[in-house]
């Protein structure tokens, strides 16, 4: 669907709560609606908050739900320096719009594309100890940073980061049509709907948002 065509079925779907007097919308407002549907779509699709309890790429379903959500990076890293680096670290900036780590590599000096592990501080105080799962010069980790930045660790020298992320959805405005799969849309418009009739306590809130989950 076109944002347009959107709006439409969002219309029609809230007026068959009560064609006499259903609430009245403006664009700005369906569009808040929509995003507000998106991002709780994205949410529960990736996470498992949903009725199938599947996350991204547990199933097809949700693979196709967020297909159009995934993409690659692939960024040189610098050495870590100043408050908070560690020893063999590296700085590497995640793109902008990043939302979930898919797939992590690092590229080695030596041309190897190893994977990369994600861990807590707390976990890289007891690897670092450990002669078993500290960092190798065929393994690396990674460590949150400061803001978009994260720390890459590994007792080879890493050259790039490569990253396969689920990115934040763009926003539904005016000349931006939603940017999922087309076959997600009813559900986030009939999310949007549940969303609006429950801002205005309509009394048909409770049946869209079982024909919803009826739906998924």
């Amino acid at each position: 669907m076109t944002r347009g065509e959107m709006h439409a079925h969002f219309k029609l779907l809230v007026d068959k709560a009560d064609s006499a007097g259903a609430p009245l919308f403006l664009t700005a407002e369906i569009d808040k609606f929509l995003n507000i549907a998106q991002e709780k779509f994205v949410s529960k699709r990736a996470f498992g908050n949903n009725p199938r309890r599947t996350g991204v790429e547990e199933d097809q379903k949700r693979r196709d739900d967020l297909r159009n959500l995934i993409k690659h990076s692939s960024t040189p890293v610098s050495f870590a320096t100043g408050e908070g680096a560690k020893p063999d670290s590296y700085t590497v900036a995640l793109p902008e719009d990043y939302r979930h780590a898919l797939q992590e590599e690092a590229l080695l000096h030596n041309g190897k594309r190893v994977g990369v592990k994600p861990i807590t501080y707390d976990r890289y105080n007891k690897v670092i100890d450990d002669p078993f799962n500290t960092p190798t010069s065929s393994s690396a980790y990674r460590i949150d940073f400061s803001g978009n930045t994260v720390l890459l660790i590994s007792k080879s020298q890493i050259t790039h980061y490569y990253l396969t992320y689920l990115k934040q959805p763009s926003e539904i405005k005016e000349g931006e049509d939603c940017e999922l799969a087309n076959h997600t849309h009813l559900e986030i418009v009939r999310m949007a709907v549940v969303e609006a009739l429950e801002n205005v306590e309509q009394p048909r809130y409770q049946t869209s948002k079982i024909e919803l989950n009826e739906i998924e």
